[in-house]
């Protein structure tokens, strides 16, 4: 594991193999009671709609995942997950700090 990537990092091993052409778009953490660090490499994606598509591919896999690792329904656990984005995008719940403008933020 890097300095970079925390000590609390997903580990990659087993996962696809990721060569020179590969790019990491998002890195999300959260701490408890601290809120979220949210890093994004907005480069790597023109079209705003391709990162949308990203996000939707990732609100899939986090359903199974939830599903699995919580012997729970995956569309339940889909729903749920939809139910919380929408909800934090309708109240904006909390501020949002930009530390690298136009760049990782």
């Amino acid at each position: 594991m890097s300095e970079q990537d925390g000590p609390n990092a997903i580990p990659l091993e087993g996962g696809d193999e990721l060569g020179s052409e590969s790019h990491e778009v998002v890195r999300v953490w959260i701490t408890n009671n601290a809120g979220s660090s949210v890093w994004i490499r907005a480069q790597v994606l023109e079209d705003p709609r391709i990162f949308g598509y990203l996000m939707s591919d990732t609100i899939r896999h986090a359903a199974r995942a939830y599903a699995t690792t919580w012997s729970m329904d995956e569309d339940e656990a889909l729903q749920a997950i939809v139910d919380g984005l929408a909800e934090e995008l309708r109240e904006q719940f909390g501020d949002i700090t930009t530390i690298q403008e136009g760049s990782l933020n």
